[in-house]
Order: C-alpha cells, then structure tokens, then sequence
C-alpha cells in the first residue's frame, strides 16, 4: 500500500526582515470605537481575553486522534511507501512574523470513512519558532480541532476538541456562505518563547484559549506556516468520501510586532507559479483557486471554485461623503468609511454572475459599535444586513447575505438611508 502526504501549503520560509519586538502578551492592533460616521485610527488596546476552550488533554487527546495523529506525525515514511509530498501556498519573510490569524472553515457532512484516508485543512503554525500547529482534522470520527505541539520533546497531539454541534454554536459562524471558525496564534512571551492559541468565541464575543505551549521548537529545520490542504490516502477514497464539499481560508494575516497585515503580494508570495490540479492529490475533481491574492482562497472537490470573486469597495464608485481610509487590517490596505445617514453617501460596484438566480455576498467590515447596511442590487432594493461590532475599527470581520443577480454584469449599491453603515473593505460574490 502506498501512503501519500500531500500538502498545499502557506510556509513561513526564513528571510532577512528586521525583527519587531514581541508584543505584549495577547495585545493585537485594534482601535477604539468613533463617533457616527467618524473614522479613526486609534491606539492599540489589549484584546479581550476570556474563558477556555473545552477539550481532552493528555493520553485521552491522542488516543482519540489515533491513527489520523500518526499520519500527521510521519515527517518521513519508509522510501517503500512512495511518498509524494507537494504544497502550494505563500512565503512570509521570517524575521517580521510573530504570529497568523485566519478565518477557516469546518466541513460539517461527510467525511473521509474508508482505505485509512486523512484529509487536514488547514495545519497553522506561524513562524519564529512557535510551538503549537493548530490542525482541522477530519477523520471517520469527524471533524477535531488539534493543538500540536512541536515544542520541548512533545512532539504530538497536546489538545483536541471535537468540532461537534456545540462546539460549532460557540465558535463558529457563517462566512462566505460556510461555517467557519477564527483562529488567532501569536507569541504571548518571549523569556520562555511561549504561544498561545485562541479562538474565537461568538456567544462572549470574547478571544477564548486553546492551547499554550513554551520551549524550544523541535523541528527548526522545516518551514512551517499555513498548509491549506493536507491529505495522506493511499488510493483517493478521500476524493469520493469528501465528494461536493468546499475548504475555505480567508482573512489570513500575519503579526508583525502588534500590527495584523493580511497576506497580500506585497508581503507574500506563492510557493508555486501556478495553481496544483488535483491529480496530483489522487483526485481529479479536486479544484483550488485563490479568490484574493493572498490571504483568500477554497479547495472544492468537485465542480469549480472559480465562481467566487472579491471586489475591494474602495475600487467602486463613491457618492457624497464615502471616503477612503488606510488601514493595515483590510484586504487591499484601505476601508471605505462615512457610507450611509442619509441616501446620499453610498458606494457601488459593478459585478458579474455567471447565472442568473441567487448568490451569496459576503460583506468584510469593521465596526466599534453595531451598525448596518442595504444592499441595493440593479436599483432594486434588496437586503438589510445587520453588522455586529468587529471590537475596533481597523479588526475586519463579515457577515453574508443573500440576493438575486442577472447572469452578466450588476450593479450592488451599499448605503444606510436611517444610519452610518460600518467601515466597508470588500464583498464576496459566490
């Protein structure tokens, strides 16, 4: 039998940045909350910190990771095996990462069951010797949250969570039309070169830990980062088992001192010229696309990624007072603010559908306090969607809604007639 680990992969690789100082242990950029319709950029507070995140420790998180766990863990098989190793994603200078956020998403139907086959989306583990991978297995069990850790001599699965219904209540919501989750991992100290793992928590609104873990990184050799599509199999059954489902990653982001950039070609680049195809995964209808250069992108097994496209709002028409703004968390480094209190002040963008009917957009905002927006599709009134605070005005989070477009070119207007709208970056068009 012939076992495969095959990854597509955001490395950390080592580079020649200058080193920023480590931040404060769980300090992250996010600034205080304006007035109405004011933007400002304010100083950096502590994030709030809350509870924990339950799960098994110890010999009852590896024995239910199992033989998924051993998988994971073979950095080398036996030459017998025909190993195959191949990733695809993007490089981060070293020396100026000290941490990744991203948003990902948990296939909740239909699993990998049959010929010993593991698929892991995403594996995360930042640069500058972290010690924790933070892991989405799915196995015939389902769905796991691991924290691996790579540090002191461990060197395996140190917590696991079941990404059950209760979990997902908690620490999910929807994105891009999927459940997703967000991950924040960054160096809390550097005396004992500590990090810590935290998730998002939606019923507290509140950054819940994980997994912390502190020595000295085991594996310096290899440059880890963010492995957007992992898999060992043997024959593909993972290709007919996963059959239909999407993987999406999106708002990926790396700390650099206390600021979270997102991953974009001016700080990044692919590890590959050009997109993998799924043959070479042992699954022809596997598809991987990236959506917004480079902190944005899906696997799908079956069909085709290539229906979602991101448009940045500032590159929209702007009416009356909806101006732009710098800001260092948005995709394409700039938010649109002032958008609303009256019809006067909107922004609108052309965008093209393949098929008449409905799609989803996902809207990408940020918000000190809980505002709202209309979208307004081809003059036609559509959606209200209500837009819950980010927790600062530069800390990017979405909602996603629903409307019906014609197949060709649109027009989506998004405005607030009663109130200030949040501070727009971009939409998702499915």
């Amino acid at each position: 039998m012939r076992i495969r680990r095959l990854t597509v992969a955001l490395v950390v690789a080592a580079g020649s940045i200058m080193v920023a100082a480590a931040p404060a242990a769980g300090n992250i950029v996010v600034a205080a909350a304006p007035a109405a319709g004011n933007i400002v950029v304010a100083a950096a507070p502590a994030a709030v910190r809350s509870g924990v995140v339950p799960g098994l420790t110890g010999d009852a998180a590896r024995q239910r990771a199992g033989q998924a766990a051993t998988r994971f863990g073979e950095m080398r098989v036996s030459s017998s095996l025909a190993e195959l190793h191949t990733d695809w994603g993007v490089n981060f200078p070293n020396g100026s990462s000290q941490g990744l956020h991203a948003t990902q998403s948990v296939v909740t139907t239909g699993q990998p069951t049959t010929g010993g086959d593991y698929v892991y989306a995403p594996t995360a583990i930042p640069a500058g010797g972290a010690c924790i991978e933070i892991t989405t297995a799915y196995t015939p069990s389902g769905p796991d949250l691991w924290a691996w850790d790579w540090c002191g001599g461990r060197d395996g699965v140190g917590k696991l969570t079941p990404m059950d219904a209760a979990f997902r209540s908690t620490y999910a919501t929807t994105v891009d039309g999927h459940t997703a989750y967000q991950l924040d991992e960054h160096r809390t100290s550097t005396t004992a070169n500590t990090w810590t793992a935290y998730l998002y928590n939606y019923e507290t609104a509140a950054w819940d830990t994980f997994f912390t873990s502190s020595g000295t990184y085991d594996l310096p050799q290899f440059p880890f980062g963010w492995d957007m599509f992992e898999i060992y199999t043997a024959s593909g059954n993972y290709c007919h088992d996963l059959a239909g489902q999407v993987f999406d990653s999106s708002a990926v982001q790396v700390l650099a001192g206390t600021t979270w950039t997102p991953a974009s070609p001016a700080n990044s680049r692919p590890t590959q010229p050009t997109i993998p195809p799924g043959s070479a995964y042992d699954c022809p209808a596997l598809t991987f696309s990236m959506v917004h250069p480079n902190d944005h992108w899906t696997a799908r097994i079956g069909g085709n990624t290539s229906g979602s496209t991101s448009y940045e709002i500032e590159a929209g028409v702007l009416a009356g007072q909806a101006a732009v703004r710098s800001s260092a968390g948005a995709s394409g480094g700039a938010l649109v603010g002032y958008v609303g209190n009256g019809t006067a002040n909107y922004t609108r963008l052309s965008v093209t559908a393949a098929g008449a009917g409905s799609h989803t957009v996902t809207i990408y905002y940020a918000a000190g306090a809980a505002r709202s927006v209309t979208l307004t599709v081809n003059g036609v009134a559509g959606p209200t969607v209500s837009t819950p605070s980010t927790g600062g005005w530069d800390t990017i989070s979405s909602v996603t809604t629903t409307v019906s477009l014609n197949a060709g070119t649109n027009t989506v207007q998004l405005g607030n007639s009663t109130g200030w709208a949040p501070d727009l970056d971009r939409i998702v068009v499915n």
